[in-house]
C-alpha cells in the first residue's frame, strides 16, 4: 500500500468525523425511545430516558464506605456528612467509588460505533435549594444530567444559534432581563424538569443550566468521539469556535 494512502486514511475518517460533530439541528425529543436509546443517538436532539435506580441516593449513601472531600480539605465517610452543610470536591472520584458507570452501561451501550467506548467525567453533585448553575456549551457528542433522589432538576436549554443574543457570561440565565441581556427575547429556549431516576441527554452545540428547587441529588457524564473529545480538551480550541 502507498505511503499517501496511509496518510490519506485518518485523514478523511478525521475530516467525516468532523462533518458529523459540526452538524446540529433545533429539534428535541422527549419521549422514551421504543427502539431503544440507540435509535435516536445520532439524532443530534436532546432526549429524555429513563435510567432507573442509582447507589447515588441518601438512603444508600447514609450506610456507604464511600469518601468524601469536603471543601476544607478533610476527607470523611458519606455516612457522616450532612448533605445541607458539605460540599464535595472529589466529584468524580466518589462516581468511581460507587461504580456509577455501571448503572448507566445502557447509555453507554448505545453509542453510534464512531465514538469512543466508555463514559467521561462521570460524576455526582448535591444541589443546594434554589442552587443554579451558569449556563454551559455542550462539547461532548453528548452531555448527560440526571437526577437520582429529590429534584426535579429543572433544565434551561437553548441552541447554540442563539448564543449571539446572550451575555458572553451567564450565572443564571432564569434572571436574564432586557437590561442584562437586550436579545433575550430572541432567544427560543425550553425548560425540562428531570425526575429521579431519569436523565437528559444534551447533544453537541446546546447550552444548558440546571436548577435545583429542593435538595437534589444529580450526576452527570460525557459521551465522545475522537473530534469532541479533542474538542473538549482543549480549551483555545473552544475559545476560537466561541469567537468564530
Amino acid at each position: 500500500m502507498e505511503w499517501w494512502v496511509v496518510l490519506l486514511l485518518p485523514i478523511v475518517v478525521l475530516i467525516v468525523h468532523w462533518f458529523d460533530y459540526s452538524r446540529s439541528i433545533q429539534e428535541y425529543t422527549f419521549a422514551q425511545p421504543e427502539a431503544g436509546l440507540g435509535s435516536i443517538m445520532t439524532e443530534k436532539t436532546p432526549v429524555v430516558f429513563e435510567v432507573g435506580a442509582l447507589p447515588w441516593r441518601p438512603e444508600i449513601a447514609a450506610k456507604s464506605p464511600w469518601t468524601v472531600e469536603t471543601g476544607d480539605g478533610n476527607e470523611v465517610s458519606m455516612s457522616t456528612i450532612d448533605p445541607l452543610n458539605t460540599g464535595i470536591e472529589n466529584n468524580e472520584d466518589l462516581a468511581e467509588q460507587m461504580e456509577l458507570a455501571k448503572g448507566l452501561a445502557e447509555i453507554d451501550e448505545a453509542r453510534p460505533l464512531w465514538w469512543l467506548p466508555g463514559l467521561f467525567a462521570t460524576s455526582v453533585d448535591i444541589l443546594q435549594e434554589r442552587e443554579v448553575t451558569a449556563l454551559s456549551w455542550v462539547t461532548a457528542e453528548r452531555q448527560w444530567i440526571g437526577c437520582s433522589s429529590g429534584g426535579p432538576l429543572l433544565i434551561w436549554l437553548a441552541h447554540s444559534r442563539y448564543r449571539r443574543f446572550l451575555p458572553e457570561s451567564v450565572m443564571d440565565p432564569w434572571a436574564l432581563t432586557v437590561e442584562t441581556a437586550p436579545y433575550i427575547g430572541r432567544v427560543q429556549y425550553i425548560e425540562i424538569r428531570i425526575q429521579p431516576g431519569w436523565a437528559i441527554g444534551i447533544p453537541a452545540h446546546w447550552g444548558y443550566s440546571i436548577r435545583a428547587d429542593t435538595l437534589t441529588w444529580s450526576w452527570s457524564t460525557e459521551q465522545h468521539s475522537i473530534v469532541s473529545l479533542g474538542i473538549t480538551r482543549s480549551p483555545a480550541v473552544i475559545d476560537a469556535l466561541a469567537s468564530g
